[in-house]
């Protein structure tokens, strides 16, 4: 018996796991494919500060005002999901601009990072992990409510 018909053997002999191997194969490629074809990039805590100190992106906490208020990165803005939209002109003024989007955990900064490409920006990288990651990191945060600029907060809020 050749090791193809051994393989063949072992499927028909262990089924579900067989079944659970294609699953979570198939799953695996999905999420690669959705990841390669996004027009994002994610960034790893040392790829985010070297963005921060040579590009001087407009940062973009998205974070809820609880999660703001108990910290985020210096210099960013809160600007809530609710927010982020294209009738923002304020926000759209800035479309030439880098952009690095987080939240608390990462969960909800993937949404808003293809949102700003609807809206035109191109640029546009996102904190992986986090504010979580970033403080696990040891990187500093803020508690100040005016961590951005006056000017950067009138040019997108309302």
């Amino acid at each position: 018996m050749d090791a193809m018909d051994s393989l063949i053997e072992f499927a028909q002999n262990n089924l579900l796991l067989s079944g659970l191997f294609v699953a979570v194969l198939v799953a695996w490629i999905v999420w690669e494919v959705a990841r390669l074809g996004r027009k994002w990039q994610e960034l790893d805590t040392l790829a985010t500060v070297q963005f921060i100190n040579r590009e001087d992106p407009l940062i973009l906490d998205v974070s809820n005002s609880t999660d703001f208020a108990k910290g985020h990165i210096s210099g960013a803005i809160h600007l809530p999901p609710s927010r982020l939209e294209a009738s923002n002109q304020k926000l759209l003024k800035e479309v030439g601009r880098p952009v690095l989007v987080y939240c608390r955990s990462g969960q909800v900064s993937p949404q808003m990072a293809n949102r700003l490409i609807k809206l035109g920006f191109e640029n546009v990288k996102m904190l992986a992990g986090g504010l979580v990651q970033w403080e696990s990191d040891k990187q500093p945060i803020s508690r100040d409510k005016a961590s951005a600029s006056k000017k950067e907060k009138k040019k997108l809020n309302k």
